[in-house]
């Protein structure tokens, strides 16, 4: 398809006109209002989408987790300020794809965003030129289609969520307009649904929170996030533990494998509500890195470790680190279809406790004592060394939960 720059002013349509760019470029192309929310999107062909733009049309809005990584590496801040297309380079350990996105302005004010998944071809600049001039015209569409702000409890709590407010007065006042009453203390519990097959749990976790009598937020993504109160009998901590026992109870086993649930810190100042529902999402975040189907910690201050082993991951995987006492068990387990690894994994986890862990593996305590003296003449491990004994338990925490990481240690085998 031929366009010019005329035909794409004339467009009254944003899908139309997503449509033509899309067919120009022959990319996938996606467009979202200034709260990441889907609002047309077109490509080549079916494969065209990268990861995070299929979840994106699916859920129809861009995950949590995406947004808050753009806003830490300072991406939103950016793309607020600038009126030209930004190449974001990809982020693997997201799904995050290299792209070219531009924000949608009229007026200087903000409407949306221009996302296009660059692929093998990279754009010129004279792509980048046409981007820019065509940019305005699209913010000026979505402000013709977009309705007034609606005014309800949804809305304040996730412009609380995002620190949308000005100052207390005018946090005050539209809570006040919409009856919603600020806690003197609360948490932010976030539950998110991990197989968009499943969203539909979106709806009991709402129902549940309705029970509860815990305002939430429902947007258009794949979580659900509730503001609970502390009052006069309880605080929000026990009541978001009591909360994740009734989800245990109302879900079945496989329902509860597809959900993460983070339950932020408990604070007292009303401008915090961010940074309680940040830690939230963090405890989601590290529990789907590391492919959690059986959730076995909930708050964000008993994440302990975990907090750090992503960062841990990227680290060792820039720096083609490999412990070398790791792929001395490797080694002898291939070799003689041994399991001294994970005998050595299972003895960390279980604070190097002979009899807790020849229960966990099913071996006679006697058995146990045999395997850890053979893995200590093979490798030298001194157990009675934090340090040794800390570095070995993140690197098979990584190693046992991550299959990346596995992989990326097997390749020392070949």
């Amino acid at each position: 398809m031929d366009i010019t720059e005329q035909e794409v002013f004339q467009s009254g349509d944003v899908h139309q006109l997503v449509e033509q760019l899309s067919s120009l470029f022959q990319k996938a192309i996606i467009i979202e209002n200034k709260h990441f929310e889907l609002i047309a999107y077109s490509s080549p062909n079916e494969f065209s989408f990268d990861p995070v733009q299929q979840k994106t049309i699916l859920t129809k809005r861009c995950p949590l987790f995406i947004i808050e990584r753009l806003k830490k590496e300072g991406i939103v801040e950016k793309l607020q300020k600038k009126d030209k297309p930004i190449r974001l380079q990809a982020m693997e350990d997201i799904g995050f794809y290299q792209r070219v996105v531009i924000s949608l302005k009229y007026k200087d004010r903000l409407y949306g965003y221009l996302w296009i998944y660059e692929a093998n071809e990279i754009f010129r600049e004279k792509d980048f030129s046409f981007l820019t001039k065509i940019a305005p015209h699209l913010g000026k569409l979505i402000h013709e289609k977009e309705h007034e702000v609606q005014h309800d409890q949804q809305s304040v709590i996730w412009k609380l969520l995002n620190n949308d407010f000005i100052n207390k007065a005018e946090i005050i006042q539209e809570a006040n307009l919409v009856s919603y009453t600020l806690p003197n203390e609360f948490t932010v519990f976030a539950a998110s649904v991990k197989d968009p097959n499943y969203l539909f749990l979106l709806k009991k976790m709402k129902k549940i929170f309705k029970d509860a009598e815990i305002a939430c937020y429902l947007g258009k993504g794949t979580e659900i996030i509730g503001i609970v109160h502390s009052d006069y009998s309880e605080q929000s901590m026990q009541k978001s533990m009591k909360l994740v026992k009734t989800v245990k109870e109302r879900l079945s086993e496989k329902e509860r494998s597809v959900l993460s649930i983070g339950i932020g810190n408990e604070y007292k100042q009303i401008h915090h509500i961010r940074k309680s529902y940040l830690e939230a999402l963090e405890v989601i975040e590290t529990m789907v890195f590391l492919h959690i189907e059986e959730q076995f910690t909930y708050h964000f201050d008993h994440l302990g470790m975990f907090r750090y082993v992503k960062s841990m991951y990227k680290k060792n995987i820039s720096e083609q680190y490999r412990n070398n006492r790791i792929i001395q068990l490797m080694k002898k387990d291939t070799e003689n279809n041994s399991e001294l690894l994970k005998t050595l994994w299972y003895f960390l986890k279980n604070d190097c406790k002979v009899g807790q862990t020849a229960e966990k593996l099913f071996i006679h305590p006697n058995t146990l004592n045999y395997r850890l003296k053979q893995i200590v003449d093979m490798t030298g491990i001194d157990f009675s060394n934090v340090h040794q004994k800390t570095e070995l338990y993140t690197q098979l925490l990584i190693f046992y939960h991550v299959p990346d990481f596995e992989e990326f240690y097997k390749k020392s085998l070949i």
